[in-house]
């Protein structure tokens, strides 16, 4: 039953890629700018937004569109406005996983997986992620059932950005973490690990949108015993489907690990966000895996909230 209904989202999930890309291709194909949200001539030009600091807050008049890291495995390539506070997060992430080499069993549960997020220039800010309430459970043919709950590893990284945080139709930015280890073993492994993350974001015709993003990482191995490179490449195509408010995306996640045990562990990601207020959005998807190392699926439900 797992597997039919694995194969279910799938399809689903196939069909919606299938319909944004008979609705790009067309649209690919027009000719004018790209950019639906151009000023027109003669509208005054953006304000000077670079002398806004951490301890002198950009106005509220003068906030760039809401943006969250999420969503998805994607990351948004714009910062927090300077001096502003920014909380994204699951309320809940569940993943299964039993389409294993090895035949293990796994379930595990977050809640309240936070991320703290506050602007320090027009261009930087400082993120710490910490995962408030997690539980796992691994089932083995060999092993008794292992259980586990508690506080998850804390995470501390910062974003910056390029260009295109208050004007264009492209922005590119770069996210960094650094894990500390502070979850209980089976959990966590113990160990800090890194990453880096460098999203580019670009307007295209008929009120799409894509982000483009590799990313590296320095993880432990399986076997917890040194270090290796984790690969990903990552692509995410959303638009507006009711008015601007809510937002259809599809996204591929490609992870390339460098311990051969472990295997590609690729997802394809369908997901909706909902901008309740301009400062408010909820959201909810799924990550499906497509080989045997990615867990079988992974639904989350999220909040976003700038203040």
């Amino acid at each position: 039953m797992q597997t039919r209904l694995q194969t279910s989202i799938l399809c689903v999930s196939i069909s919606i890629a299938t319909c944004v890309l008979t609705a790009v291709t067309p649209a690919l194909s027009q000719t004018g700018s790209a950019d639906s949200s151009a000023e027109p001539a003669g509208t005054d030009p953006k304000p000077d937004k670079s002398s806004y600091t951490l301890f002198n807050p950009t106005p509220n008049t003068q906030l760039r569109l809401f943006s969250t890291d999420r969503p998805g495995k994607t990351h948004s390539s714009l910062t927090v406005d300077a001096g502003h506070f920014q909380l994204e997060g699951d309320f809940w992430n569940y993943t299964w996983d039993s389409w294993t080499k090895d035949g293990t069993k796994t379930r595990f549960n977050s809640f309240l997986n936070m991320n703290y997020k506050l602007g320090l220039t027009n261009w930087a800010e400082l993120n710490i992620i910490f995962p408030t309430y997690n539980k796992i459970q691994i089932k083995t043919s060999t092993q008794p059932t292992t259980r586990v709950r508690g506080v998850g590893d804390l995470f501390i990284g910062g974003k910056v950005n390029f260009f295109g945080n208050d004007e264009g139709d492209q922005s590119l930015g770069a996210i960094g973490f650094a894990k500390i280890p502070t979850a209980p073993l089976g959990l966590g492994n113990g160990k800090p690990e890194y990453t880096l993350n460098v999203p580019f974001t670009t307007v295209l015709p008929q009120e799409f949108s894509l982000t483009v993003e590799p990313a590296v990482g320095l993880l432990r191995n399986k076997q917890n015993t040194g270090y290796q490179g984790d690969y990903q490449f990552l692509v995410n195509l959303n638009r507006p489907i009711l008015g601007k408010e809510v937002i259809a995306a599809l996204e591929l996640a490609l992870d390339f690990p460098d311990d051969r045990p472990i295997g590609a562990r690729h997802t394809l990601d369908p997901s909706l966000q909902w901008l309740i207020t301009p400062n408010l959005q909820l959201d909810l998807g799924i990550y499906i895996g497509l080989t045997k190392a990615a867990p079988d699926w992974n639904p989350y439900v999220g909040i976003s909230f700038r203040y």
